[in-house]
C-alpha cells in the first residue's frame, strides 16, 4: 500500500497550523478573553499560562540525557543509520515527484503554469469565500472588503527568477501584506502568516501581482513577498546547481563569514551553499551577489546519517526556543520545529504538518482505533524508526514512554486546553486555555477531559521516518512513493547477489513468448519499484505483482518483448537494490532431441539463498487468492497451467505446461512442486523411499536417496519429467515427511519458529497423516488479523487452502512415534565432476549461514507453547481480544462449510451406488487408506473440527491466563472476559448453515447447534449412517426423522472402540 492521502489545496494555508483551535470552540469561550474573563470565575481563567514545568513532566524529562538512555533500556540501538544520504536523498525525490497538484515541486524542477494556476485559483477562490463569510477579519475585527487582488490575472504566465533572501522575509498566505485573523483575534495567529524565509535561504519570484506584492515560492512553500523584500540579485545559471542541489552546510553556532570588507553574521541552525572548492568555506548571497566567504565558526554537513540520537540532539537543542505561527517573530510552529530539525540531515519535509504527515518512510492512519491500541502501534513504530504524531493542525515528535510508561513527545505548541471545575451561566462546563508558546516536551495526556480532547487521543496518523514497517505494521502502513528509477548509465554498475537476486524467464527469451522479470531479496528493501527498460533505453510499462515476505518477490511481465539488450531494476530512486542487464535472443532455441537412458536432467544451478526466495515467491503467487475467498481448484494443473499463478509457465520453452498432468494427493503436492521448480530451473532433486511408521516405531527412510540423475527412457524434456514424476509418487507417502527431528536420512528437516525460517514452500507434516505447505503470510492488519496461508491436496487431487489454527494444523511435540511440524527442504547438492548428488546433515545445517538452520526449538515445550509461537509471529503485535473471538468463529464456520460440501459430496456417492455399504477399515487406518473410504468418510476432518470448537469455546479462558498478549491489564481481565464470552454466544447463534436431509428437504443448523452436539460428533464420520447423524441430530427428533439407513452393528463397535481418539482430539500415530 502507498502513501497516497488526499489533501484539498486549501489546507496549504493551514501553514504548518498548530494545536490552537481559536478560542472560540472552546467551551465557556465564546469571545475573546479579555470579554471573557470578568464573567468567569477566577478559578478558570479563559487564558493563562501553562505551569511550569508541564503537567506530569519532571526536570529529567526535560533532558536529553533522560530519553537516550530510555531509547536504551528499550532496546533500540540510537547509532542505526535508518536513513543514509542516499536514501534521505531517495525520500526526497520521491516526495516532490508525482502528479498531486498541492505538492510542492523542487526549485529545481521546472515548473508546469497549468498546475499554478490551479493551485492558485484554488487557493485564492477558497481565501475570498473566507473574507466574504467573515470567517476572516482584518486585526480591528473588521471585514476585507478590498478582494481586488484575490484573483489570478487573465493572462498570468509565471516568469521565474531565483534569488536568495539576505535577512528574514515574511511569505504571505494571501496577495496581502496586511494581517488577518479569525474573529477571536488572536493577535499571535496571522492567519496570513504561510512562512518565513530564512536568511541565505533560495527563493524563486514567479512575477509581480496585482496590489504590487510579489508571487514567489521557497523550497517547501508558496505565497506573496512585499516588493522591498530584502533579496540578492538573480542567481546566474552557472550557481544555481550550488544553490539548490548541493548538500548544505549548517552552522553549529552564531557564525560571522567574511567576504572582502563585507560581513555577514547568521544564526546557529543557519544553512548555506558550499563554496567552490578551494574558494572559501560557504557561497553567499550579498547585496552584489553570491560571493565565496570565510568562517571561524563550525560548519556541519547536512550530507551525514539520519540516526535516533542525532534526532533527538537537534530536537533538544531547540528546547524553550519561542513559538511563532509562520514564523511570527522569529518562532517555530509544530512544523517549522520539525523541518528545521530534519533539514540537519538534508530532509525536505514540506512546510505544512498535514504534508508532513505524508513526508514519512511509511505511515499509519490511527485516526478510528481506541487510544490503548493506538499507543501500542506507537510504541511498536518507534522500534521500525523516528516517530511523528500527527492530527490535524499539529504535529510532533514522539519521545517514548518513561520508565512509568506514560508517552511523551517534544513540539512547538501554543497552547493546550485544560477543563476547570466550574460551570458558566447555563451549567455548562468551563474550560482554560493554557498557553505554552514554546518547543516543550509534554506527555500525550494534555487535554484529557477537555472539548478537545487529550493529544493522543486526537493522534490520527502515526508517521515513521527510517526503516521498514516489518510484519508488525506492514499490513497497516502505507509506504512513501517510490522515487523515479532511471536506466544506469552503459558503464554504470548494474550488479544483483544471492540475497537479491533478478531472474527472467523463459530461460532464453525471445519476442514470440511472453517475457517475465522476477526479483527476489530476503530483505525488506522499503519502497521500491521493478523498472525494465527495452534496447532503445526506454521504459516499459509493465503491470508489476508483489508477494512476501520474508523473501520479497516482485515481477512483471512484457507480452511481446523486442530482441534486444534490457535491463531491469529494482531500486528507488538513484538507489539499486537489484539490477541485471540481459539479452532478448531473436529467435526460439532449437531443442535437441534426449538420448535414451540419461538422467532427467543435469543440475546446471544450486539450491542457494537466491533459488530458494525464487522457490517461495513461486509459491506463494501459485496459490495467491484473497484469503476471505473459499477456493479451490480440481487438481495441481489446473493452477500450472494459468500463466498468471505460474511464474515459471513454459519456462523451458517447450509448451510444457499444457501437456503435464501433475495431480497430486497432499503426501504428494510437496513433492511435486519442489520437482517441478527444480526441473524448471536445473536444480538437483533428490528423495528418499521411507518405512511407514506405527506406535513405538517411527517413519524410517532409506540411506541412499533417488535422485534426477537417474536414467529415463523418455524422448524428450518433458516426458522425461513425467517420467521421474511417476516414480517419485510411487516413493512417497505421507510418513516422508514425518521423520524424528535428529534424523539425517530425511529429505525434510525442522526449522525455527521465525518468519524467515517458515516461508512459503516450507512443509508441514501433521502427527496423523496430514501434509499442507505453506502458502502465504498475510501481515496484521490495523483492524484485522494475521494469517499464515496453507496449501493441501487431497485424495481426489482437489487442491486447497487453509488458514493456520489448532484446528487445521495440527501438532504435537511428541516424537516418540513421529515428528510432526513445520519442516524446510534438505538441500541438495550436486558434484559436477563426479556427477553425483549429496543432501546436507543436520550438523551442517545447525552450522549454516547459506540455508534456513536445523533447530528442534518445536518440540522444546507444550503443545500450548507451539501454537502460542507460532500465532506470535502471525500476529506481532498484541491482539484485540473481541475481534479475535471473531476470527476464530470465522475459522470454524469455514470448517463446518468445507464439511457440508464433504458429507453431500458422500451422500450423493452413495446414492449412486444405490446405498450399498461401504467397508470400514480398523484401527488407525480409518484416518488414513485407499478407496470410497478415505475419499467419502470425514474422520480427519472431524476430528479437526472438534479441535477447533475447542479452541473457540476455549478462548476466553486463554485470554483470562495470558491477559498481556491481548493488551489488557489484571484489573480489566474479568469484566473484558465476561464481554468475550456473551459475544461467543451471539456470534455462535447468529451464524447459520443448511444441510440436505435425506428427503432432500433443507434443514437449518446454527454454529451452537455444532458447538452443542460435539459430543456426538465424536462419532458422526461414518459415511453409511444416513446424513441427519453425520450431523448429529438428535434421535426422535423432528431433525431425525428423515433418516433411512444406519452403519451396521460390527462398524458402531468399532466407532465405539475408536471414541477415545476423538475425546482426547489425539490421532494414533502411524
Amino acid at each position: 500500500m502507498r502513501l497516497l492521502l488526499p489533501i484539498p489545496l486549501a489546507l496549504a494555508l493551514a501553514c504548518g497550523a498548530s494545536s490552537e483551535t481559536p478560542a472560540s470552540s472552546v467551551r465557556g469561550s465564546s469571545a475573546p478573553a479579555s470579554e471573557a474573563a470578568a464573567d468567569r470565575p477566577a478559578s478558570c481563567p479563559a487564558q493563562a499560562p501553562a505551569p511550569d514545568p508541564l503537567p506530569h513532566v519532571t526536570p529529567a524529562h526535560r533532558t536529553l540525557a533522560h530519553w537516550l538512555e530510555r531509547a536504551e533500556e528499550e532496546g533500540l540501538d540510537l547509532d542505526a543509520e535508518l536513513l543514509t544520504p542516499a536514501e534521505v536523498a531517495a525520500q526526497n525525490a520521491a516526495h516532490l515527484a508525482g502528479e498531486d497538484p498541492a505538492r510542492q515541486p523542487a526549485l529545481h524542477q521546472p515548473l508546469s503554469a497549468e498546475k499554478l494556476r490551479e493551485q492558485l485559483e484554488e487557493r485564492l477562490a477558497y481565501l475570498r469565500e473566507r473574507f466574504e463569510s467573515e470567517a476572516y477579519v482584518d486585526a480591528e475585527g473588521e471585514p476585507v472588503e478590498d478582494l481586488s487582488a484575490f484573483e489570478v490575472p487573465a493572462g498570468f504566465a509565471p516568469a521565474p527568477r531565483l534569488h536568495v533572501a539576505l535577512a528574514p522575509i515574511p511569505l504571505r498566505c494571501a496577495p496581502r501584506a496586511a494581517p488577518f485573523y479569525t474573529p477571536s483575534r488572536d493577535l499571535a495567529f496571522d492567519r496570513n502568516g504561510c512562512s518565513t524565509i530564512r536568511a541565505q535561504e533560495p527563493i524563486e519570484l514567479l512575477g509581480e501581482w496585482p496590489g504590487g506584492m510579489i508571487l514567489a515560492r521557497s523550497r517547501y512553500a508558496l505565497g506573496w513577498l512585499a516588493p522591498d523584500a530584502p533579496l540578492s540579485p538573480a542567481v546566474p545559471a552557472a550557481s544555481r546547481d550550488a544553490v539548490l542541489i548541493a548538500p548544505r552546510l549548517r552552522t553549529a553556532a552564531e557564525a560571522t563569514f567574511r567576504a572582502g570588507e563585507a560581513r555577514v553574521t547568521l544564526p546557529a541552525g543557519a544553512l548555506v551553499a558550499p563554496a567552490p572548492e578551494g574558494e572559501g568555506d560557504a557561497l553567499l548571497a550579498t547585496e552584489g551577489g553570491l560571493v565565496p566567504a570565510t568562517t571561524d565558526a563550525e560548519l556541519v554537513p547536512t550530507q551525514r546519517p539520519l540516526t535516533r540520537r542525532a534526532v533527538l540532539e537537534e530536537a533538544f537543542a531547540l528546547l524553550d526556543t519561542p513559538y511563532g505561527w509562520g514564523g511570527h517573530e522569529g518562532g517555530r510552529d509544530c512544523s517549522r520545529f520539525l523541518l528545521d530539525v530534519f533539514a540537519t540531515f538534508g530532509l525536505e519535509l514540506p512546510r505544512h504538518s498535514a504534508r508532513q504527515a505524508q513526508a514519512g518512510t511509511f505511515a499509519i492512519d490511527v485516526e478510528a482505533i481506541p487510544s490503548a491500541e493506538k499507543q501500542l502501534l506507537i510504541d511498536t513504530a518507534l522500534k521500525k524508526g523516528v516517530v511523528l504524531l500527527h492530527f490535524p493542525g499539529h504535529i510532533m515528535l514522539y519521545l517514548g514512554r518513561d520508565a512509568g510508561g506514560r508517552p511523551y513527545a517534544i513540539h512547538s505548541f501554543s497552547e493546550y486546553v485544560e477543563p476547570c471545575d466550574a460551570e458558566g451561566d447555563e451549567g455548562e462546563p468551563l474550560e482554560t486555555i493554557r498557553r505554552v508558546d514554546r518547543v516543550a516536551v509534554s506527555d500525550l495526556s494534555l487535554g484529557e477531559g477537555s472539548s478537545r480532547d487529550d493529544f493522543l487521543a486526537r493522534v490520527t496518523q502515526v508517521v515513521v521516518l527510517g526503516g521498514t514497517p516489518g510484519p508488525e505494521l506492514r499490513g497497516a502502513a502505507s509506504l512513501r512513493p517510490v522515487a523515479p528509477v532511471t536506466k544506469p548509465a552503459d558503464d554504470a554498475p548494474c550488479d544483483d547477489a544471492l540475497d537479491r537476486a533478478v531472474f527472467r524467464s523463459p530461460y532464453r527469451p525471445f519476442p514470440g513468448q511472453p517475457l517475465r522479470v522476477i526479483v527476489t531479496a530476503s530483505d525488506d528493501p522499503g519502497p521500491v519499484e521493478l523498472a525494465l527498460f527495452d534496447p532503445r533505453g526506454e521504459r516499459v510499462e509493465a503491470a508489476v505483482h508483489e508477494t512476501g515476505g520474508p523473501p520479497w518477490g516482485w515481477w512483471a511481465e512484457v507480452p511481446e518483448p523486442r530482441a534486444g539488450r534490457w535491463t531491469a531494476v529494482l531500486g528507488d530512486g538513484s538507489r539499486r537494490v537489484a539490477c541485471e542487464r540481459f539479452t532478448v535472443v531473436r529467435y526460439a532455441p532449437e531443442h535437441e532431441p534426449r538420448r535414451a537412458e540419461t538422467p532427467a536432467w543435469v543440475p546446471s544451478w544450486r539450491w542457494e539463498e537466491d533459488t530458494e526466495n525464487l522457490f517461495a515467491t513461486f509459491v506463494e503467487q501459485l496459490f495467491r487468492e484473497p484469503t476471505d475467498e473459499e477456493v479451490t481448484w480440481s487438481n495441481l494443473q489446473e493452477l500450472l497451467r494459468d500463466p498468471a499463478r505460474n511464474i515459471l509457465h513454459d519456462h523451458r520453452m517447450l509448451e510444457e505446461d499444457g501437456r503435464l498432468d501433475l495431480e497430486p494427493d497432499c503426501a504428494d503436492l510437496p513433492y511435486f512442486l519442489r520437482a517441478y521448480f527444480a526441473w524448471k530451473l536445473r536444480l538437483p532433486m533428490a528423495w528418499r523411499q521411507c518405512r511407514r511408521g506405527r506406535a513405538g516405531r517411527p517413519p524410517q527412510c532409506g540411506d541412499t536417496p533417488n535422485t534426477n540423475l537417474m536414467p529415463v527412457t523418455a524422448s524428450d524434456d518433458v516426458a522425461a519429467f513425467e517420467d521421474l514424476i511417476r516414480t517419485l509418487k510411487r516413493n512417497v507417502h505421507s510418513s516422508s515427511n514425518r521423520t524424528l527431528p535428529g534424523d539425517d536420512m530425511t529429505d525434510v528437516y525442522p526449522v525455527p519458529l521465525t518468519r524467515e525460517a517458515l516461508r512459503p514452500g516450507t512443509v508441514f507434516a501433521d502427527p496423523y497423516g496430514h501434509i499442507l505447505v505453506v502458502a502465504a503470510w498475510l501481515p496484521q492488519t490495523l483492524d484485522g488479523y494475521g494469517v499464515l496461508v496453507g496449501a493441501d491436496a487431497q485424495p481426489d487431487g482437489t487442491v486447497g487452502r487453509r488458514r493456520f489454527w489448532r484446528g487445521s494444523f495440527l501438532f504435537t511435540p511428541d516424537t516418540d512415534d513421529a515428528g510432526a511440524g513445520f519442516k524446510a527442504w534438505r538441500p541438495v547438492v550436486y558434484d559436477r565432476g563426479e556427477q553425483s548428488i549429496a543432501v546436507l546433515t543436520n550438523e551442517e545445517l545447525r552450522r549454516s549461514d547459506e540455508h534456513v538452520p536445523f533447530s528442534d526449538m518445536q518440540y522444546r515445550g507444550s503443545l500450548d507453547d507451539f501454537y502460542d509461537r507460532v500465532e506470535g509471529l502471525i500476529n506481532p503485535r498484541p491482539l484485540d481480544p473481541r475481534s479475535t473471538q471473531v476470527a476464530l468463529v470465522d475459522a470454524l464456520e469455514e470448517s463446518v462449510t468445507r464439511r457440508v460440501v464433504s458429507v453431500s459430496n458422500g451422500e450423493e456417492f452413495m446414492a449412486s451406488r444405490g446405498f450399498r455399504p461401504i467397508e470400514m477399515p480398523e484401527g488407525a487406518a480409518i484416518f488414513q487408506t485407499e478407496g470410497p473410504w478415505e475419499d467419502f468418510s470425514t474422520p480427519s476432518r472431524d476430528l479437526r473440527l472438534l479441535i477447533s470448537i475447542d479452541a473457540v469455546i476455549g478462548f476466553p479462558d486463554k485470554v483470562e491466563r495470558n491477559p498481556e498478549r491481548f493488551g489488557l491489564d489484571e484489573a480489566g481481565v474479568g469484566e473484558a472476559v465476561a464481554e468475550l464470552r456473551a459475544l461467543l454466544d451471539r456470534e455462535l447463534a447468529a451464524r447459520a448453515f443448511t444441510y440436505a436431509r435425506s428427503d432432500g428437504s433443507e434443514w437449518e443448523l446454527t454454529l451452537k447447534d455444532v458447538v452443542d452436539r460435539r459430543e456426538a460428533m465424536e462419532m458422526a464420520y461414518n459415511p453409511n449412517d444416513c446424513v441427519e447423524i453425520r450431523w448429529a441430530a438428535p434421535e426422535g427428533s423432528d431433525e431425525h426423522s428423515t433418516c433411512r439407513r444406519h452403519a451396521s452393528s460390527a462398524h458402531r463397535r468399532r466407532m465405539a472402540e475408536y471414541r477415545p481418539w476423538f475425546e482426547t482430539r489425539q490421532r494414533p500415530a502411524r
